[in-house]
């Protein structure tokens, strides 16, 4: 499973970095000031958000561990 944390430079995100990492989720962090592509393919408005596989979004701000773990798995 490919997963992106896209998320801005200014965002405050380390609890879902925290979150992933519990749930030993590798993932790759990605900035919109580095990414536009990303935002404008994904038709991003609002960070954090995770993109799975290059196909899903799911916005994440203030998820729990196992609501992610949840909306991943139905992937």
């Amino acid at each position: 499973m490919d997963i992106k944390l896209l998320t801005t430079r200014t965002c405050h995100c380390s609890n879902i970095e925290q979150e992933l990492r519990d749930l030993a989720l590798r993932y790759e962090r990605c900035y919109v000031e580095e990414h536009p592509e990303l935002v404008a393919r994904f038709n991003v408005r609002h960070c954090p958000v995770l993109i799975i596989d290059e196909t899903r979004i799911i916005p994440v701000d203030g998820l729990t561990e196992g609501q992610i773990r949840t909306l991943i798995d139905q992937g």
